[in-house]
């Protein structure tokens, strides 16, 4: 158990092509397997049965899916595991097969039988804001998130996205990281960013085109 001054430390995994195992058909393994399924990872799921909307669902994916029980020692295989089944004993050894071989394991709504913790996630495109109670409450993770999705409109997502191209052609006409970063936090408080989240972008197009042409100047 954590003492108080023990936290955990938030990353971000980047699972592209890496084996993952789901074990579980239920609702709560199928929002995973969705959530999984945008990452690009090698994912393979195992249940004795999954539900109507989970089997539709799989019928359109290429992911691999065995109807049957958890294999022991199965889960030493892969980099991440993730079990959600309701059968305690079936948690349990995914668990210690994972653990015991040093891989990442998730119990759901376990926290006793992880290593790691989900947090509950607001998407906007690119834009991931994660909300993690270290495991203590992921119920309390998931009324947060629904108070927060308001304040994170969706234009947040393609902002990113042109924010990220900018900074990618800067990289040719500003060597500087500092210089970039204040070129970039002045553009993120600029009335064209605002302009752009209430559905205008047409003053961001103009400065690009703008730095553009002083590209093409300087070449």
């Amino acid at each position: 158990m954590k003492t108080p001054a023990e936290k955990t430390y938030p990353i971000s995994l980047d699972l592209r092509d890496k084996p993952v195992l789901l074990v579980g058909g239920g609702e709560v393994a199928f929002r995973k397997a969705q959530g999984l399924s945008r990452t690009g990872c090698r994912l393979f799921i195992v249940a004795r049965d999954f539900s109507p909307p989970f089997q539709a669902w799989l019928k359109k994916q290429s992911f691999q899916a065995e109807r049957r029980a958890y294999r022991n020692g199965e889960a030493a295989q892969y980099f991440l595991v993730i079990s959600a089944t309701d059968d305690a004993e079936v948690n349990r050894n995914v668990f210690e097969d994972a653990e015991g071989a040093g891989r990442l394991i998730n119990v759901v709504d376990q926290p006793r039988l992880c290593n790691i913790y989900i947090p509950s996630r607001i998407e906007r495109g690119n834009l991931q804001v994660s909300i993690s109670t270290g495991g203590q409450c992921p119920a309390f993770a998931r009324w947060l998130r629904r108070e927060l999705e308001g304040v994170v409109p969706q234009r947040y997502g393609p902002l990113l996205d042109r924010v990220a191209a900018i900074r990618t052609r800067m990289k040719e006409t500003v060597p500087s990281p500092d210089a970039r970063r204040r070129v970039l936090e002045r553009l993120l408080h600029s009335e064209a960013s605002r302009r752009f989240l209430a559905g205008d972008d047409r003053l961001l197009e103009r400065m690009e085109r703008g730095w553009e042409r002083a590209k093409l100047k300087r070449r």
